[in-house]
Parts: structure tokens; sequence; C-alpha cells
């Protein structure tokens, strides 16, 4: 029996639809259609305005759920920081692995690919930023690890290549041999900028072999200047696509509107960056590195005072989006699934046809999640 859900606004594949409707029939999406052409009898369901999406598509998570994924990556661990996020809106992510022993990033390598082929619910490939870093930006990364790739990395990469096609990594391209970035691109389709002292001629020549994006636009990059645009103005300039972390903390406010502005929805995508500390509000504090972390509200703070991570969720950036960039919800939304789950080939999560219902969203007017079944 088909179910006609209509009332909320309809956000597919780019597009916010007004007086459209939603029909489901054995717990699956199978299309939407004007409300005027619901047929005459049909089981209807009115909802109280809002809008029905698409699950968001998270491209930069680093844990969640009382998991970092450095920690836990293996099966039981990426579903625990998987169903974390889902808690708030994230149907689909790649769980990001940061710079740690080659033993470690091999192996979490194997084990992302592998849960890939085993078709752990959302998990559509890994974010592998680093260990091809520049120490002069390494943020929290792990000094001790960070290194160039050799031919144990390259063929980890090939092993693995038919489950990392969805998947980023992301490197400084100053501090890589010429021709790493050809040689990844098969490999791992999109290969990104981060943690790096990047000329704007260093993005150029890694633009001609590949590179496709920036991580985490504005933090650990040299800023914008008249006389060398960097990373900020090449980014704008070469097309490439920016994860951008929307808290408000990473970046000011006016620094988000100003990337919505000059580089726009449709080449930005909201990540959270966050740590495991999302989905688990029993944890208050923890050890990073040897340092110890506090959570304070929206954000991260280690005993030295400094910002030591993100701790904001999906649904907070897609609001903070509306509220810091100005962007209307259409565009929002785009940054939060249509224009990720194209940038890393996975266009039907952009669509609200064909899906199961559980990944399917219904926003209230006030952008809170809300059930709608």
């Amino acid at each position: 029996m088909t179910t006609y859900y209509r009332g909320a606004r309809i956000f597919n594949d780019g597009n916010l639809l007004e007086n459209f409707a939603l029909a489901v029939e054995n717990g699956k999406t199978t299309r939407i259609l004007p409300q005027g052409d619901i047929p005459e009898q049909a089981a209807c369901k009115v909802l109280a305005g809002g809008i029905l999406t698409p699950g968001f598509v998270e491209t930069q998570a680093n844990g969640g759920g009382g998991v970092l994924v450095n920690d836990g990556c293996d099966a039981a661990g990426l579903k625990q920081v998987l169903a974390a996020h889902r808690r708030f809106g994230t149907v689909a992510m790649l769980p990001t692995f940061i710079t740690d022993s080659k033993e470690k990033y091999h192996a979490a390598i194997e084990t992302i690919a592998r849960g890939v082929r085993d078709g752990i619910a959302g998990l559509i490939g890994g974010h592998f930023e680093g260990p091809f870093l520049n120490p002069e930006k390494k943020g929290t990364h792990n000094p001790r690890y960070i290194r160039k790739p050799d031919e144990e990395d390259f063929a980890c990469y090939e092993r693995n290549a038919r489950y990392l096609r969805h998947s980023i990594l992301s490197l400084a391209p100053e501090c890589v041999p010429a021709g790493t970035i050809a040689r990844i691109k098969p490999c791992i389709g999109q290969i990104h900028m981060a943690h790096s002292m990047a000329s704007h001629e260093d993005l150029q020549r890694a633009y001609g072999e590949g590179l496709t994006g920036i991580t985490h636009l504005y933090n650990a990059m040299r800023p914008m200047q008249g006389r060398d645009p960097g990373p900020i103005g090449s980014a704008a300039e070469l097309g490439l696509t920016c994860g951008i972390i929307a808290d408000g903390i990473h970046s000011h406010p006016f620094s988000l509107a100003n990337a919505y502005r000059s580089i726009g929805a449709n080449r930005l995508m909201l990540v959270t960056d966050s740590m495991h500390t999302i989905g688990a509000p029993e944890i208050s504090e923890f050890m990073l590195m040897g340092v110890k972390v506090f959570v304070k509200s929206d954000r991260l703070i280690n005993e030295f005072g400094s910002l030591a991570g993100a701790h904001i969720d999906q649904l907070h950036c897609v609001k903070n989006a509306v509220r810091f960039m100005h962007a209307d919800i259409r565009d929002a939304l785009k940054m939060a699934v249509s224009t990720p789950a194209r940038y890393i080939g996975r266009a039907d999560l952009a669509h609200i046809v064909k899906r199961d219902v559980k990944d399917i969203l219904w926003l209230d007017d006030a952008l809170d999640l809300g059930s709608w079944r």
C-alpha cells in the first residue's frame, strides 16, 4: 500500500520543491509528485510544514559515540561512530583517520575498505587525513608520524582501490614528491590539500596533477594575501570543493559568510570534524596526544586553553549555515547533502526517491528533527 506525505517542502538533488508529495511503499520512497496528482481515496498523511530531505552526507568526522576512529577502527567501532551521527541526521559518512603509525594507517585503510565491501550501513568510504602533512601546520596531528609516501602506501591504495573510490585523501602538496597526487588518483578519487603551507603556485601544480579539494577551509593553512591568494583564493579561482567547519569557532562567522559568497553552495561541504564526544554526553574530559581535553559547551579546550577539536553535529552545522553564512535553507541543505554526495561520486545520496525511509529526514520549521511517519 502506498502512503503519500504532503504538507512539507521536499528537498531533492539541490532543489526545494513546493506543493509536492512523497510516495512511500514498503519502507521505500518511490516517487515525488504534485500534490494535485495524489490519487483519490489514497492513504495520505499531512505534515505540519517543514522539509522532507535526504539525510546528511558527512565527509569528515574523527569519531562519535565515544569512539575515536584512530582508536576504534574496526567494524564495531565504525558502526558506533555512524550510529552516533545518525541521531543528528547524518546517514552517510567518511569516517576520518588522522596521522598515525604506518601499521595503523594501512590497517585503517584495509578495515574501511572491507566495511564498504561488506555493506556496513552508512559507510561509503574513508577520509584519510595525513600522514603526508606539513609539520609547520600539524595542528593536533602527531609530528612523530608525519612522513612522505612510499611504495608500501601506494601498494595499500592499489589493493583496496575498488572500495576507496568514494573516499578522500588529504595531504600537503608542497611536502610530497611531484607525481604523488597523480599516482594516488586512480585509487582514491578525491585528493585534498590539508595542514599545509602551500602557496598559489603549489596549488596550481597540485591541481594539474588532480587535486580536487581543500580540507577544513581556513584552518591549518596560510592566509589569503594580496600577492599570494594561497589556498583560500586559489580554491575560489580553481573551482576546488572545500569542506568547512561551520561551528563559528574554527572560523569566524564573517569568514564563513565570505566563503559562502566567494565559493558558493555548489562547492562548499559542511563538515563537523567532530571528535568522539558527539553522541556521548557522558564524556566531559579525555586525553588526546598526552594532553587533557575538556568539553566546554560547544567546543573542546585543552588544559592549556587552546582549541582542541570540534564538538558539533551536522544538524547544527546546517543551522549555522543559515545563521552565520546567511544561506537560505536550500543552499544550507545543498552543502550538507547534494554537494558532498555528488562530489564523492554518490549522486544517489542527493535524491529522495528510491531510498529507505530511515534515511529521510523531516526538519520542522525551526530546523529541528521530527518524526514524520
